[in-house]
């Protein structure tokens, strides 16, 4: 069964990878829960790939905050090496203390490095783009991309994000996560995209039945008119979130009847290579 997604999709102009993320999440609660700590957070994750240094004006619409507390919060960053402040524009751009950060969390993925090769071969094979990623909130970032050999397909980057609830990629994650996760992560969803409740509870059980029949999800215009893309989560025990692998192109590269009936299993097939690929070298680590 494919799936359409019947919601909106949320794409700034020009730009298919930059997508609005719930910087300021109001479904977040408890007394565990720090709130000057994750407004903190969220202005480091405010700077996306390619930005200028950005202003305090620039950082408080972007995170919905007044300019007042985004200005403490640069400063306080800045202190402890996370922003660094540029005089010649005036502005804020990441700083040293991200870069260490950075590069602890992408050697936590460097296993990703041995999945290439059987990801250029379903690049090859699909004509399409070929990516992995995980959940970053409501949406879902690319670990790992590998490009059509065409040369005509979509703009994604290691660090792109696209809509967990517009794409196969995030379709894939939600039919496939425990159900107990599911729960709270559709609460947050509903709150989102409080107006479209209905929809949103439809489409969540649309991609689980389509998983549960296919073994893959599927978007054929959910997120851009004419972009199409499938996606299927990756067998990989040993990290505490789940990766997805997905296919995206254009839909004139890639039709839906193709999509489903020759990409689709080949996907899958990829899936648990790649699966089993990473746990062969969690086991090289331990012994």
């Amino acid at each position: 069964m494919a799936h359409k997604a019947v919601l909106k999709p949320l794409i700034r102009k020009g730009a298919y990878t930059d997508v609005p993320d719930e910087l300021t999440d109001e479904s977040f609660s408890g007394r565990q829960f720090i709130t000057a700590l994750a407004r903190g957070l969220d202005v480091l994750g405010a700077f996306c790939i390619g930005d200028p240094p950005l202003s305090n004006q620039e950082l408080a619409k972007r995170c919905q905050l007044p300019r007042p507390t985004i200005s403490r919060i640069t400063r306080t960053l800045t202190e402890l090496g996370y922003l660094s402040y540029h005089e010649g524009f005036g502005c804020y751009e990441l700083g040293g203390a991200m870069l260490s950060l950075g590069h602890v969390a992408r050697n936590s993925f460097q296993a990703l490095e041995d999945a290439i090769p059987v990801m250029n071969e379903l690049a090859n094979f699909s004509n399409a783009n070929v990516g992995i990623g995980m959940r970053d909130r409501l949406s879902m970032v690319y670990l790992v991309v590998r490009e059509a050999p065409s040369g005509i397909g979509l703009r994604f980057g290691t660090g792109s994000k696209v809509p967990i609830i517009h794409t196969a990629m995030g379709l894939a994650y939600l039919a496939g996560i425990e159900r107990k996760i599911l729960q709270g992560l559709e609460s947050r969803l509903l709150k989102k995209y409080a107006n479209e409740s209905i929809k949103v509870k439809g489409v969540i059980a649309a991609a689980r039945e389509e998983y549960e029949a296919q073994g893959f999800c599927s978007s054929t215009g959910g997120w851009h008119p004419e972009v199409n893309g499938i996606a299927t989560p990756i067998p990989w025990p040993a990290v505490a979130d789940m990766l997805v692998l997905n296919c995206g192109a254009p839909a004139s590269l890639m039709s839906k009847e193709r999509m489903l009936g020759e990409i689709g299993p080949r996907l899958i097939e990829t899936a648990r290579e790649i699966g089993k690929l990473l746990t062969a070298t969690d086991v090289t680590k331990v012994y």
